[in-house]
């Protein structure tokens, strides 16, 4: 994605009506979406990078089939060097305005465009949202909101598209525990906030 593509952004101001936080919060999830919703705007993602006064909106996804999650690592074919070689529960993106260009919900569709840029899912799959996810304690933090989704997969046909930025897979929760000190801190997060299990 480019420094021109449009991307969708809140201003900080309009998200945090009860103030900024740090981690998952799974209470009051409908009034974080009406707010992206309402308040929601598209900005050339080179004007906002550096802007911690708009949050950029981002659908995180956390794939699960039966017991097991998904667990990703980084490559260094990555396009993000502070990542290459950390582990994490999910993937996630920006939602671009030419991705979602007439969508009733730009989230829901940003949603399923990521899900079907990143992995190949064999069967039916279901999205739902568990939580929305902050961390201010970083530059890269400071500009970012995650709304975290828990993406179900029953058939457990779940593969890594481009697998030369990305590996993964289904992982048992000791696998997912064990790569807890080497994850980055998105993951870090949502693992703390017990909602794998949700």
């Amino acid at each position: 994605m480019g420094l021109d593509e449009e991307i969708l952004v809140v201003p900080r101001a309009d998200l945090f009506w009860q103030g900024p936080f740090r981690g998952v919060r799974t209470e009051g999830l409908d009034e974080y979406v009406a707010r992206v919703q309402r308040h929601g705007q598209f900005r050339r993602r080179g004007d906002v990078e550096d802007d911690p006064t708009l949050k950029q909106i981002i659908p995180y996804l956390v794939v699960r089939s039966g017991g097991r999650i998904m667990l990703f690592q980084r490559t260094r074919a990555g396009g993000e060097g502070r990542l290459h070689g950390l582990y994490s529960v999910g993937v996630g993106g920006h939602v671009a305005r030419d991705d979602v260009a007439g969508a009733a919900d730009a989230v829901a569709r940003g949603l399923q465009r990521e899900l079907h840029e990143e992995l190949t899912v064999g069967g039916e799959w279901s999205a739902r949202l568990v939580g929305v996810l902050n961390d201010d304690d970083n530059a890269v933090g400071q500009v970012h909101f995650g709304l975290v989704h828990v993406v179900d997969v029953p058939s457990g046909a779940v593969a890594i598209r481009e697998t030369d930025r990305l590996t993964g897979r289904l992982a048992t929760p000791a696998e997912v525990a064990a790569a807890y000190p080497s994850m980055e801190t998105w993951s870090q997060l949502v693992v703390d906030a017990g909602i794998l299990r949700a």
